[in-house]
């Protein structure tokens, strides 16, 4: 049965291929190559053949059965057909090697393709979509030759909107600057939405969040419910401290816009957060932060921002455990933290154990509930000396900066230097800046605070007068045109005297 239905079915075809073939390369050989591509015959390119005699002269036709086989990814076919239509116009045809530059292309041949595109070119110089291929394949090799190229489709086509072109193609190249450029020549009243789009999405990732915030907002008042140039308008508003103008457009992302026309993302989140944050509303934008943080990433380190956003929010409320833990899990997900990121904890664990000093002249506190204050805060200091000693260990090259913090952390525990804490921190710092040819600020700081409290310590100490001399006259090196310490290194000589 299955034969016998075959065997109708190649009929029919035979007999609309037979039909065909009397019209003699007209039109109507474009739909029949077309319906013979779909059914696949077993005499397909007996058939073929006899649609590339009859039509061996008619290049657009050839051009045409070329593109029906590229529609099915059949680039073998798709080649011979536009060859037969070059080899009809002796080389002429520009569709042909039109048609040769998007078989490249699906065969991912990016130099095949832009010499073909650019054969269509000097066989048509008014092919738009030849430059348009050009520059949007040649961009991956020559971003400024794929600019020429439309640069020269302008001299050909003055009419045409070459910017916008040129616009789309630094985007997509990630050339912001000329992109801009390129969109800010097109005037207002043609500006599509895309080019707002793409324009607005330049500006904000070169960090032009005003000229940004600018176009985008007048995106909107031609297109009021595109998803994305609100969502832009929000990260620029954001961005340049227009907090509740942001929130607005934050609203209007996640509340307002049809449903189908959104796909939030974390960085959404993120940035709704910011706004309200930076709005001082730090609860809502803590739960806007958490929100974020539910999105399942292939990469953790994406939720790096948000928890040190969240770190940042909970310290602006004072709630200094939140903003450690929060802190924890920012450098937890990082890629490679900085020295500079280990660091910051370690600042935030030393503000929190500052936070919990007593105040003993406080009555309404218990002098158990003083004495248990003091043990948190011994206990916070604590923490933060154990992340110093931890950063100096993972990088070493900031030993002197780590050593310092652990001298102050230890200065604060204890504050009469009577068990000498910070002493040997501080002196690690002097040995180790010392041998340094030449100090920058902060490296001068560390060694004059340094040299302070040894100063100290030995004075008030110790009693050595001669050994806080020595120390008072290696800040007044430091700082010559200090006056209080040339009044300190003028007493401690008499004394010593």
């Amino acid at each position: 049965m299955k034969q016998i239905k075959y065997l109708f079915v190649s009929a029919l075809l035979m007999g609309f291929s037979t039909a065909a073939l009397a019209q003699d390369g007209t039109a109507a050989d474009i739909d029949a190559v077309k319906n013979l591509i779909k059914s696949k015959p077993a005499d397909f390119s007996k058939q073929m053949n006899s649609f590339y005699k009859k039509n061996k002269k008619n290049a657009d036709n050839l051009v045409a059965f070329g593109q029906a086989f590229l529609e099915v990814q059949d680039t073998a076919n798709a080649t011979i057909a536009a060859q037969k239509a070059i080899d009809a116009t002796k080389g002429k045809s520009a569709a042909a090697y039109m048609l040769l530059g998007d078989i490249a292309v699906l065969g991912d041949n990016g130099g095949k393709a832009a010499q073909n595109y650019e054969m269509a070119i000097l066989n048509d110089r008014n092919l738009v979509d030849a430059y348009r291929k050009y520059a949007t394949i040649y961009r991956k090799i020559d971003p400024e030759g794929a600019v020429a190229k439309l640069e020269e489709l302008r001299q050909v086509r003055p009419d045409y909107p070459v910017d916008g072109l040129i616009g789309h193609i630094s985007y997509i190249s990630q050339r912001y600057s000329t992109a801009m450029d390129a969109f800010s020549r097109i005037p207002a009243n043609q500006l599509r939405k895309n080019d707002y789009i793409e324009y607005g999405f330049c500006c904000y990732l070169a960090k032009q969040y005003e000229k940004g915030f600018d176009i985008v907002t007048s995106g909107l008042q031609k297109f009021p419910n595109d998803a994305t140039l609100t969502r832009l308008a929000m990260f620029c508003g954001t961005e340049t401290g227009k907090f509740q103008e942001a929130i607005g457009y934050a609203d209007a992302l996640f509340n307002k816009l049809p449903k189908d026309s959104v796909n939030l993302s974390e960085l959404d989140y993120l940035n709704y957060g910011n706004a309200l944050s930076g709005n001082k509303q730090f609860e809502e934008a803590i739960t806007q932060y958490k929100e974020g943080l539910k999105f399942n990433l292939e990469d953790p380190s994406g939720h790096a921002n948000t928890y040190m956003a969240m770190s940042e929010a909970y310290k602006s409320m004072e709630d200094y455990p939140n903003a450690i833990e929060a802190y924890k899990k920012f450098l937890e997900v990082s890629k490679e933290p900085s020295a500079n990121d280990h660091a910051g904890l370690g600042t935030l664990a030393m503000r929190y154990a500052r936070s919990l000093a007593v105040d003993e002249n406080n009555t309404e506190l218990t002098d158990e509930q003083k004495a248990a204050q003091k043990q948190a805060q011994l206990e916070a200091f604590k923490n933060a000396d154990k992340i110093y000693a931890d950063l100096i260990e993972k990088f070493p090259t900031v030993k002197a900066y780590g050593l310092y913090q652990r001298g102050m952390v230890n200065s604060n525990i204890d504050s009469d230097m009577s068990q000498a804490l910070a002493k040997p921190f501080f002196e690690e710092v002097i040995s180790i800046l010392s041998q340094e040819e030449e100090l920058d600020a902060q490296g001068k700081r560390y060694l004059e605070t340094s040299y302070r409290y040894l100063m100290s310590y030995n004075y008030q100490v110790m009693k050595d007068n001669k050994a806080a001399l020595e120390c008072a006259q290696k800040i007044l090196e430091i700082k010559p045109d200090d006056e209080g310490i040339k009044q300190v290194v003028e007493t401690l000589s008499k004394a010593v005297k």
